[in-house]
């Protein structure tokens, strides 16, 4: 071929990858960072409504760089006026402090000084985040003739009232949207399950779901013994647990239980054990947990006095097949407590973030947040980058507004954000929504029935101070129990070994039931059973395991005696190289990653080829080229290329087909060239 028409070709080769790379130009630009620093700080410590809130005292947060010293601490304090003092005794390592500042002018002046200091990675005004509520509808008068639940009521209400009035003050614009006859309340007001007229809710017929077996409830008294031919539990409630069957966790259990993943529960802690604090909950007599930290009472017995975290907790990984209560998804899941909420159900902004990366530091694999914010904090974004970069898989609740507005961290991009469904499988009432929505999971909807039936059933230690009973079973609705169905099934899909978070949040959303509008339902409804297969396919053996081999043999005996050992072993390594080279940069980069359009491309077989061209090297080159084709290949073929949903969806594809045309091209022509040079007289070859 001439010199002039292989240039010809390799012209148009190139500008045909050049156009195939161009739908991601767009998308790529417009993933710009998000920061809160590119907002104007607001300040929502919680102070009554009725005084000037611009006059009160503001706490700060400040995350300092890692290697910062004690030198430039007293170098901050001197330079601002502030007094920095730790968070928390876990804090010395990542160096998160706190200040209080006069006022909430001078708490914006300084924040804006310290985000442009070198020795400050982060710093916000301290935000209030709580549970995603308050305003939620249930329509029964007997519940809300009670003194607790009327009681719960007002102090939603001032609630409310203050932080609206707080984010006036800051000239923040808030809106409610309550549907017409919706009763304001604390959502979390309990309803027993335990009435015999309590029936199954309805399932979708568009849902995948497991039936009930017909066998005999299984004999194990210990708990967390199901076998893979019956996974349908003992627990006398799991029957009313309809959101189970809505996600088809009985598949999945055929596979996994989530042994060995360990969930951080970021909430207002867990009742675990016994301790002075209070008695472990009944149904998690076999629940495995590991140490967290009570980030509110700075002591290490993160006890749940609300009963939010438990309940949360108990979707996870209650004991299930124990003969006792209700079955929890992940059931041989660990969980992590770690309690940033009070008694109130609010928190700090920089106790979550201290929690977040205590989870990180700790072992945690997957971490739930049920809690929320329409205030974001940089101290919190910056902890949920750090967890992420640690390979944790961070899952939120959307919030419970109404209305379209995904809260934070939800709204965060590193996190997966849950909208809330009924048992009809259409967006919960209450449910916030927005194009931060990753997918949507069974969190019940109790305000268009009224019938406690429709809320998700878990066993908590509801105080009566909360309008509880204490330790029970109870039904409670809200994003903030979808969210920890996520992050169960996140955590049986880790436990397949899927552990890049990008994966993981891309298997949840390629797995879920498609149903509707994306701002409200992001992918679909979760599916368990499906996540946990598509899990297990992606890390299981796969035909490309064999071809490999195949081929490295094939370049090891090609050739007869002609070919040197060297070369054959050079030949070798090199189409190794090109097969595990691009699934290596991916473990280094993550799967989200945009610097994945350089490890799986064809540029780096471009320039083997132009590197080693010449004698022997062309054959090294054309193993190459082979090997990454065979790696763009059977990625393609199985779904999983870098480029997650999230990242560039479609628009990577027709990027994809050229890289793999062009690799696959190269390798023919190198290999061509190989031979045509193999088929010359010994003497004038290059081996």
């Amino acid at each position: 071929m001439k010199k002039t028409t292989r240039f010809g070709l390799a012209t148009l080769g190139i500008a045909a990858l050049g156009l195939s790379a161009a739908p991601l130009v767009p998308v790529w630009l417009s993933q710009k960072e998000y920061s809160a620093a590119d907002s104007v700080p607001t300040a929502v410590n919680g102070t009554a409504a009725a005084l000037d809130v611009r006059s009160l005292p503001f706490e700060i947060d400040i995350d300092l760089a890692d290697d910062a010293t004690s030198r430039d601490v007293l170098a901050i304090e001197r330079e601002t006026g502030l007094d920095l003092t730790l968070n928390s005794v876990y804090s010395a390592k990542n160096r998160l402090m706190r200040a209080v500042a006069p006022n909430a002018e001078a708490a914006r002046r300084l924040v804006e000084r310290l985000r442009e200091d070198p020795r400050v990675e982060a710093a916000d005004m301290e935000v209030l985040y709580s549970i995603p509520e308050p305003w939620l509808a249930y329509r029964n008068p007997v519940a809300l003739n009670s003194p607790q639940v009327l009681a719960a009521i007002e102090m939603a209400r001032e609630q409310a009232k203050e932080e609206r009035a707080q984010q006036i003050a800051q000239g923040v614009t808030f809106e409610t949207q309550m549907p017409e006859g919706a009763v304001p309340q604390d959502p979390t007001v309990p309803f027993s399950l335990r009435a015999p007229e309590a029936a199954d809710a309805p399932i979708p017929s568009n849902f995948s779901r497991t039936a009930p077996s017909e066998a005999p409830s299984l004999s194990c008294e210990t708990g967390n013994c199901l076998t893979e031919t019956d996974t349908r539990p003992n627990d006398p409630l799991y029957d009313q647990q309809w959101n189970f069957r809505m996600i088809g966790a009985e598949d999945a259990w055929k596979t996994t239980r989530g042994k060995g993943v360990v969930v951080a529960v970021i909430d207002t802690g867990v009742a675990a054990a016994t301790t002075k604090k209070g008695k472990q909950a009944k149904d998690f007599g076999v629940t495995p947990f590991v140490k967290g930290y009570d980030f509110v009472n700075d002591d290490a017995d993160p006890y749940d006095d609300h009963g939010h975290g438990t309940h949360v907790a108990g979707t996870i990984s209650e004991s299930t097949n124990n003969n006792e209560g209700a079955a929890g998804i992940a059931h041989e899941a660990t969980i992590m407590p770690l309690k940033v909420l009070s008694a109130q159900g609010w928190g700090k902004s920089a106790d979550i973030a201290d929690a977040i990366r205590f989870a990180a530091d700790n072992g945690a694999q997957v971490i739930n947040m049920s809690l929320g914010s329409s205030q974001p904090s940089d101290v919190i974004h910056k902890a949920v980058k750090y967890a992420r970069k640690k390979g944790v898989v961070i899952v939120c609740a959307a919030g419970n507004s109404f209305r379209e507005g995904v809260g934070y961290p939800a709204a965060f991009p590193e996190c997966v954000a849950i909208s809330s469904v009924g048992p009809s499988g259409k967006l919960a009432t209450y449910s916030s929504w927005g194009k931060e929505v990753a997918l949507a999971a069974p969190g019940g909807d109790m305000v268009e029935s009224g019938d406690p039936k429709d809320g998700i059933l878990q066993n908590t230690v509801f105080p009566e101070s909360q309008g509880g009973r204490g330790d029970d079973y109870y039904a409670f609705q809200g994003t903030s129990m979808a969210s920890p169905h996520a992050a169960a099934v996140a955590a049986l899909v880790v436990s397949q070994g899927v552990t890049d978070p990008a994966r993981v949040r891309d298997i949840l959303t390629k797995s879920a039931s498609p149903q509707g509008e994306p701002k409200k339902y992001g992918a679909g409804i979760l599916s368990a059973g499906n996540a946990v297969k598509t899990a297990t396919a992606e890390g299981g053996p796969k035909l490309r395991h064999v071809v490999l081999p195949m081929l490295v043999t094939l370049m090891l005996l090609a050739g007869g005696s002609r070919r040197r050992f060297g070369v054959r072993l050079a030949m070798a390594a090199a189409i190794t190289a090109g097969f595990f080279g691009p699934d290596l940069f991916i473990g280094w980069v993550g799967a989200d990653s945009a610097w994945n359009l350089l490890g799986f491309s064809v540029l780096p077989a471009v320039a083997a080829c132009a590197l080693l061209r010449r004698g022997a090297g062309v054959k090294v080159a054309a193993a190459f080229s082979l090997g990454l084709a065979v790696n763009l290949f059977a990625n393609w073929h199985n779904g999983t290329l870098p480029f997650t949903t999230a990242t560039f969806g479609d628009a990577a594809v027709p990027w994809t087909a050229a890289n793999l045309a062009a690799a696959f091209t190269l390798a023919y022509a190198a290999t061509w060239r190989a031979a045509r040079r193999f088929g010359l007289p010994r003497g004038t070859t290059a081996d």
